[in-house]
């Protein structure tokens, strides 16, 4: 990733799950990434007006926020860029306060009433084109659970029952020194992860292992999204217990596949063969174009142009 040389970098006020915690889920800690490959940096909702370039708003990039609670949990007039829903959509009294100019897919832009002509996509798929990475395969099949299943079963016992190599968890550690909440519960959690035989990765090496994965069975909807990104096989996995069916038919729908959650990776291989291979990536420069905000320029280049 090139840093802008010269002046600071424009700020965005922005929001996302765990924004202020130590190990942070896997797609939410992609939202400053993301930012960053197009130039920005990313702040927290306490930012001052005065720092950033959408005063008075906050940016919605990745995530299924657009429900009435995390609308209120936010605080702020939102702009979403990428953004989806669970099912259920935002509050119509949220109205007003919220300016969609993407969102993850079509389920999400017919729920929210949104015009047929709205850009869609998540922002994730972007990650190879914005921050390109060389990626050298270990060809191992991997299971991520959800984030909130990921100390239910221990590592080996969710190994043995989905059939997979290696788990990798969902969580991952943010960079030191980025967190602006107390890291005081870190080694508490870093202690119950090993005592399951999980390994902690940080967002480089999470990505690392899922890019170089040859399959990955995923209760964790943007590990599907990334998978999708960098080529590698994939199925929605569950183990009992799977968050938000609405995220995963609208991520389909946006593929043009059916979608079938699965358990084991003899499964997730058959689903592949059958539905899932034949999902497409649409176009993603109406997603780019569709941002918000002017991009940084760089030497006279649009960065993310």
């Amino acid at each position: 990733m090139t840093a802008i040389p010269g002046p600071a970098r424009p700020a965005l006020r922005c929001y996302y799950w765990g924004e202020g915690r130590p190990l942070v889920n896997l797609g939410d800690l992609l939202v400053p990434r993301l930012l960053e490959a197009m130039g920005f940096t990313c702040l927290g909702r306490e930012a001052p007006d005065a720092q950033v370039v959408n005063p008075g708003r906050c940016l919605l990039v990745i995530g299924s926020l657009l429900t009435a609670r995390d609308l209120d949990r936010i605080g702020w007039p939102v702009d979403v860029w990428g953004c989806g829903w669970k099912g259920p959509a935002a509050a119509p009294d949220h109205a007003e306060d919220v300016r969609c100019f993407a969102v993850r897919g079509p389920e999400t832009a017919t729920g929210l009433g949104l015009a047929p002509t709205i850009a869609l996509g998540d922002p994730a798929l972007l990650l190879p084109y914005l921050a390109p990475r060389k990626t050298r395969a270990h060809g191992r099949t991997i299971v991520i659970p959800h984030c909130s299943r990921t100390t239910a079963l221990s590592a080996s016992e969710r190994r043995a029952r989905s059939g997979c190599d290696e788990v990798l968890s969902p969580m991952v550690l943010r960079p030191p020194g980025s967190s602006p909440g107390p890291a005081r519960a870190l080694p508490g959690l870093v202690w119950k992860w090993l005592r399951q035989g999980l390994k902690l990765h940080d967002l480089d090496g999470a990505l690392e292992r899922l890019a170089g994965a040859e399959f990955a069975l995923t209760g964790s909807l943007h590990g599907a999204i990334l998978a999708q990104a960098f080529g590698v096989p994939w199925a929605c996995y569950h183990d009992g217990y799977l968050d938000a069916p609405g995220k995963w038919t609208d991520w389909a729908s946006y593929l043009g596949i059916e979608i079938q959650m699965v358990a084991t990776l003899a499964e997730g291989l058959k689903w592949w063969r059958e539905y899932g291979r034949r999902g497409r990536v649409r176009e993603l420069a109406p997603l780019l174009d569709a941002f918000p905000y002017p991009l940084p320029v760089v030497g006279g280049t649009r960065k993310g142009a």
